[in-house]
């Protein structure tokens, strides 16, 4: 009689341990966040379109740039290697919500359709946009940008800019733009502008200095339009502790005046960018 009883709780015991691991077995896992990816590996892998001097260009075959010396001071306070990917605008943003890289390290508008879904940074630079049009052209501002062609960056922040200015235009009784070209990069749109193909690019403002020491002798402003834009990098929504120890990095670039003498090293001038920066409803 006792060993029967013995043999159902046995029964009993094994049955519970097996109910337990099952149980465990269809637990969900917790993914690895971005950060811990990144901690993990020891290693860090950035996109960045290298075609938007002074923030990130090439020269001498090497990205060179106001955030690319950001960026280095901040891998290194991470303690992780840098794998830099140079890669055009387009597609670029879809590419880290693909988990193809950890971080878009090029200078991300900050707007209020993004910020749901890109764990934005701090912002590193602020701009208004600028109509630029080539050395010498008889253009003087907005009044003599009817029936002219402009060429944008597809998907950019300058590109809706210019699309409201377009209706600003026919609403007043002009003609607005001839057309509105989009390009996949800005150095595609600059040498169509150099070479004539369209008669006004769009450029943040922070960048015609620049395009000048590089070009001397091409390029002008014509006017600026919009309110101003925020720059920054962006993570994927699994990234927000990437995003916070970037910020941390930044705060401490910051508070040690780092920032204000690389603003004056590549801008000319300091900038004032705002603390308060992501709408309601940003990651």
């Amino acid at each position: 009689m006792i060993e029967i009883r013995k043999l159902k709780v046995t029964k009993r015991l094994l049955a519970f341990a097996t109910t337990f691991l099952l149980l465990l077995s269809i637990q969900p896992v917790t993914a690895e966040t971005v950060l811990q990816k990144v901690n993990s590996k020891g290693k860090i892998t950035v996109a960045t379109e290298v075609a938007y001097p002074p923030m990130e260009f090439l020269k001498d075959g090497k990205v060179v740039g106001y955030g690319k010396d950001i960026l280095d001071l901040i891998v290194a306070d991470m303690g992780v290697e840098l794998e830099q990917l140079q890669l055009p605008w387009d597609g670029i943003l879809a590419g880290v919500l693909a988990n193809k890289y950890d971080l878009v390290a090029t200078s991300v508008a900050i707007k209020e359709d993004r910020v749901s879904k890109y764990a934005f940074t701090r912002p590193l630079a602020v701009a208004q946009t600028m109509l630029v049009k080539r050395y010498g052209d008889k253009m003087m501002g907005l009044k003599d940008v009817n029936g002219k062609i402009v060429g944008v960056e597809l998907g950019s922040s300058q590109a809706a800019e210019v699309e409201a200015v377009d209706a600003e235009l026919k609403a007043s009784g002009g003609k607005g733009f001839a057309e509105i070209r989009g390009f996949k990069s800005t150095d595609d749109m600059r040498l169509a502008l150099a070479g004539g193909q369209i008669d006004i690019g769009t450029i943040p403002s922070f960048s015609l200095a620049t395009m000048q020491e590089q070009r001397p002798n091409t390029f002008a402003q014509l006017a600026l339009i919009g309110n101003g834009t925020l720059f920054a990098w962006v993570a994927d929504q699994n990234g927000v502790d990437l995003r916070d120890r970037i910020n941390e990095s930044l705060a401490k670039l910051e508070q040690n005046g780092t920032l204000k003498k690389l603003q004056l090293k590549w801008f000319g001038f300091e900038m004032d960018i705002p603390k308060d920066y992501l709408p309601a409803g940003a990651l």
